[in-house]
């Protein structure tokens, strides 16, 4: 079997555009809030229009890095040398010199007898507490006896001078033919367990128990004519096709429930699958105008990094057939907490194996870096009706953009990966931001705003095509309570963004939360929810504190937890730190 290097193949991702994204720590611990927030002196990021009724000077810092993931990170902890073990285990239940203890003796296979002895492995001993034999081994005679027994208990009469095989179709004919196998299935139950009482040490019988549970009465019926066939080497193939496939669900082998857990991760993987990180960073200065009617005039250095990644599976190519030596094909269908493996052969690996050679899965990755210079001013109109601010900021915008593709087999494709440095493209270009902000006269605590980012809609190039960065649009309201002690606020997208993920290709945010302003320390509390992402990421909360000015630290992360070797760790995680000081 080849080695599933899917942990290497998650490196895709298309070139739309970029999410509205998150700068400082205020509005990060609000739910991303930002847009009607006046306590943030990252207006000239959130909404230029701020700067008109936040007239404080002063400067903050941030710096920030986040993550999120989708099925990639259980790649690490999937043990692939099981996974290719896993069918010559199954053939070993059938095949091999019985030495377990059955009844009050050792039984080793007499090959001598006249008789033909049933099957070895663990199969073999588990017959032979089925037909009562404690003294020997058991041979097709004492299963015929044991089945025309079973068959009498169901109306059913059979000719025990035929063979196993014979018995088993006449059976099958008969309309009490269920009910005599479904009497069957239970005696294999019960000799396993029996068994297992014998050997407990012998976690194969873990095994085999769970494919006894899970058998029809086609599959009793199968398993018969397997047992009937002796103790000759007996091949999966065969096992597969006599049986029409088996179905495993967990047991007290513990080998078989890591098979079970590590191809649920594969086949989450072959469906949905993303990895992104981004990393935004900023320096802002303002300068305020306390005593005048100017606005506030602010100027920031903002670099950040965006880098999407996500395996994308041919579609010709998306089952899983293992090639399990011997010429030998098994395929691992996922069902609801079970898995189903059915015989196949080496035209359909070739076909429609994801492990195939002929297969053309894609490996791209892409990376986007951008250092944003944005210098903003807003102005504040009084009216009757209320106050109405307006803001723009213009920002020079330095962009470095990579992509890489390679497509083929598992065993070609991480061979063609190829990182040149020389292919990095850079760009100069600008953006242009709007923003928009009321104020009611019977209320000055109530705020409602508008910002429209990347207006120009300005292209970042890399070397294989173009990021453009769409407009954005989002809308944010906010109240205040004692003298702008508390703040509520919430904002939300009011289009989808585009994303450099083909997992989750939109982004649609809604946030909000609360801030706490005291004389030493600020408090800040929020969740956030992206209701265009297709992924199991769900709610997102935040939080921030901010001590004596210069130590801010928020988090934002989800409660949905993925495991890394053994380790639980959220699929999204964010983490800032920063400070700010305004007088």
């Amino acid at each position: 079997m080849k080695k599933i290097c899917l942990g290497s193949i998650a490196l895709v991702s298309s070139l739309f555009g970029l999410e509205f994204g998150g700068m400082g720590n205020i509005s990060a611990g609000m739910g991303g809030a930002g847009v009607a927030l006046k306590n943030s002196q990252w207006a000239i990021y959130y909404n230029p229009a701020l700067l008109a009724v936040n007239k404080k000077s002063g400067f903050a810092y941030s710096f920030g890095v986040g993550y999120k993931e989708t099925n990639l990170s259980a790649i690490a902890g999937i043990d692939f040398n099981n996974l290719e073990q896993m069918p010559n285990k199954i053939n070993g239940l059938f095949n091999g010199t019985t030495t377990r203890s059955v009844g009050t003796t050792r039984v080793r296979r007499s090959t001598g007898a006249k008789a033909t002895p049933l099957v070895g492995g663990a199969m073999g001993d588990v017959l032979a507490n089925l037909v009562g034999k404690t003294n020997g081994s058991a041979t097709d005679d004492d299963l015929k006896t044991y089945i025309d027994t079973v068959a009498k208990n169901n109306g059913i009469t059979v000719d025990t001078s035929k063979g196993v095989d014979q018995i088993v179709q006449d059976i099958q004919k008969n309309p009490q033919g269920n009910a005599a196998f479904d009497e069957i299935k239970q005696g294999l139950q019960a000799s396993i367990d029996k068994t297992k009482a014998q050997n407990p040490n012998d976690e194969s019988l873990g095994l085999l128990g769970t494919i006894v549970d899970n058998l029809t009465p086609e599959n009793v019926g199968g398993l018969l004519e397997i047992a009937g066939k002796g103790n000759t080497n007996m091949n999966l193939g065969t096992i597969l096709s006599k049986m029409g496939g088996i179905t495993l669900s967990t047991s007290s082998d513990p080998s078989l429930n890591q098979f079970l857990k590590d191809v649920g991760i594969i086949n989450d993987v072959l469906h949905r699958n993303d990895f992104s990180i981004a990393t935004q960073n900023g320096l802002v200065i303002n300068i305020g105008s306390k005593n005048t009617k100017r606005g506030t005039i602010s100027v920031a250095i903002m670099p950040s990094a965006f880098v999407s990644a996500t395996a994308r599976i041919d579609n010709t190519h998306n089952r899983i057939i293992i090639d399990a030596g011997s010429s030998n094909y098994a395929e691992v269908s996922v069902g609801s907490g079970s898995v189903t493996i059915t015989n196949s052969d080496k035209a359909t690996f070739d076909s429609s194996s994801l492990l195939s050679d002929q297969a053309n899965h894609a490996l791209n990755v892409s990376s986007v870096t951008i250092a944003e210079v944005p210098v903003g001013y807003g102005h504040l109109f009084e009216t009757k009706i209320g106050n109405f601010a307006v803001g723009g900021a213009v920002k020079y915008i330095f962009g470095l953009g990579y992509a890489m593709n390679a497509q083929g087999g598992f065993n070609n494709l991480t061979s063609n990966i190829n990182v040149n440095a020389k292919d990095i493209q850079q760009t100069r270009t600008f953006g242009i931001d709007l923003g928009f902000l009321y104020q009611p006269r019977f209320t000055k605590n109530f705020s409602i705003g508008l910002v429209a980012k990347n207006l120009n809609a300005p292209k970042i190039k890399t070397n294989m095509q173009r990021v453009t960065l769409n407009p954005q649009v989002r809308a944010g309201l906010s109240y205040t309570f004692l003298s702008d002690k508390i703040v509520l606020a919430l904002d939300a997208d009011l289009l989808p963004n585009d994303t450099l993920s083909i997992a989750r290709p939109k982004s649609q945010v809604v946030g909000g939360g609360l801030l706490f302003d005291f004389k030493w320390v600020d408090l800040r509390l929020g969740s956030m929810y992206d209701f265009r992402n297709n992924s199991n990421e769900g709610m997102i909360l935040t939080a921030s504190i901010n001590i004596l000015g210069f130590l801010d630290v928020a988090v934002q992360s989800n409660l949905h937890m993925a495991s890394f070797e053994g380790i639980s760790l959220p699929s999204y995680f964010n983490v800032k730190l920063g400070g700010s000081f305004s007088w």
